[in-house]
């Protein structure tokens, strides 16, 4: 009985690790938008807040897809600027190179002198940060059934062993 306790413990210390959002999306990638003027600046960032630093960025222009219009690296802290040289929706792409890749959509509109710019806008990279209930409950059933695998084991292990008389 001691050991199933022990095991019960044990599962759900890694499904709250497991169910952790912090934890969990710690190989997420997102961007924002820093200020949105003449120059576009943005910082990607990891989902625990850790820069994309040295990512490398690419940038297509609108209309032109599969046409580079820029290609540089971002910063020690994961920041990149560029000068968008019209209107339209400017894709921003950033790749560290282990297979995290961020895509920051970024708005360009003909502004009148007096238009103010855009507010900051947080933007996700590639799909949501974190886990959804759907990638939850099935890391918790997965879980659950291993625990259940590993206790029918160690029943039917200790019939075998058990004399009879």
């Amino acid at each position: 009985m001691r050991k199933i306790g022990s095991l019960f413990a044990a599962v759900a210390v890694w499904a709250v690790m497991v169910g952790h959002p912090v934890i969990v999306s710690a190989h997420g990638v997102g961007s924002r938008e820093m200020d949105p003027g003449a120059a576009r600046a943005m910082e990607f960032l990891y989902a625990d807040g850790e820069p994309m630093a040295f990512a490398q960025v690419k940038v297509t222009a609108p209309g032109k897809e599969g046409t580079l219009y820029q290609s540089a690296h971002a910063d020690a802290r994961g920041r990149f600027a560029f000068v968008p040289s019209g209107p339209g929706v400017w894709s921003v792409a950033a790749s560290d190179g282990q297979g995290h890749r961020a895509v920051h959509m970024v708005t360009v509109a003909a502004q009148a002198a007096s238009a103010k710019p855009a507010p900051p806008v947080v933007q996700a990279g590639s799909g949501a940060i974190g886990p959804g209930w759907r990638e939850i409950a099935l890391g918790l059933s997965v879980l659950g059934n291993v625990a259940l695998v590993a206790a029918l084991l160690r029943r039917r292990a200790g019939r075998k062993g058990a004399v009879r008389t």
